[in-house]
């Protein structure tokens, strides 16, 4: 069986999608950012097990690796999302203050 990154990275994206479904929208393109970013390091990993540069147990060390930079990516993903949400609701109430103290 072939690896092919392409696929397994937006298998990937997809399951992160799948778990963040109700911020999906608002971080979509940062992750898939964040997950072009990651591409060539996990593909690097992949490469060299599947080679056999290196063993399961490197190649898990490898992985934890660049699962705690993934997550980092994540985390300013969804701190992005929640300023922009931030945002939203301080235009939003802006508007209505607005409109209440043009009607005073």
């Amino acid at each position: 069986m072939s690896f092919d990154i392409d696929a397994t990275s937006k298998d990937m994206i997809n399951a992160i999608s799948g778990v963040i479904s109700g911020e999906w929208e608002g971080v979509k393109d940062c992750v898939e950012k964040a997950m072009k970013e990651e591409k060539e390091a996990l593909s690097d990993i992949a490469k060299a097990r599947l080679d056999e540069d290196i063993n399961d147990e490197e190649m898990k060390s490898q992985l934890e690796d660049e699962k705690v930079a993934l997550e980092a990516a994540l985390l300013v993903c969804k701190v992005k999302a929640k300023v922009m949400a931030q945002n939203a609701a301080n235009a939003a109430i802006t508007v209505l203050k607005d409109a209440i103290n043009a009607a005073i």
